[in-house]
């Protein structure tokens, strides 16, 4: 189970129809790429500049560390069962 803000960005999101090249919805593209940033970023390895967790905290509804949101974005994953695609 994750707890997060009922009214954040990301589930509006998921609830959308906008959708990222090869008919991917922005919100599942979201997930994948935060999550893939926060293995760097548990990693020592900032991904880019302008990069903050805070972000990710806003984006997601979450709270915690850095592990704590890596775990809580990996449960959403597997909530949600995105396909796997080479990742």
């Amino acid at each position: 189970m994750v707890n997060m803000d009922e009214n954040c960005q990301w589930l509006k999101d998921i609830d959308s129809s906008n959708r990222a090249g090869n008919n991917l919805n922005i919100g599942t593209y979201n997930l994948i790429v935060c999550t893939r940033d926060l293995k760097l970023f548990t990693k020592g390895i900032k991904p880019h500049r302008n990069w903050k967790l805070k972000d990710v905290k806003n984006y997601f509804g979450l709270k915690g560390d850095k592990h704590k949101i890596l775990e809580s974005l990996q449960t959403l994953d597997k909530i949600i069962n995105i396909p796997k695609i080479d990742r």
